[in-house]
């Protein structure tokens, strides 16, 4: 599985790539050691195909930063202290 995630992120670190039509990925797979199904997948555009012969699942992360509070300009926190009355 490692030969298809290094291949992707090869792709993926060219952007010039991103929208490569057929031929020029054909070109790419030829001197890839990846089998014949996999390249099928990656030819077809086809993700749910190429995530089923990898054995990958979609794992999804949401990063929320924390509130910042500015001691430097009098009155930005003003909104911050409103929203939490309205919360009470």
């Amino acid at each position: 599985m490692s030969n298809i995630i290094d291949f992707l992120e090869t792709i993926g670190q060219d952007a010039n790539l991103r929208y490569a039509s057929n031929g020029e990925m054909q070109h790419m797979l030829v001197n890839s050691q990846l089998d014949q199904d996999i390249k099928q997948a990656v030819l077809a555009r086809d993700q749910q195909r190429l995530t089923a012969l990898v054995g990958a699942q979609n794992v999804c992360c949401l990063l929320v930063p924390a509130q910042v509070r500015c001691l430097l300009v009098p009155g930005i926190n003003d909104e911050d202290e409103h929203y939490e009355e309205r919360r009470a």
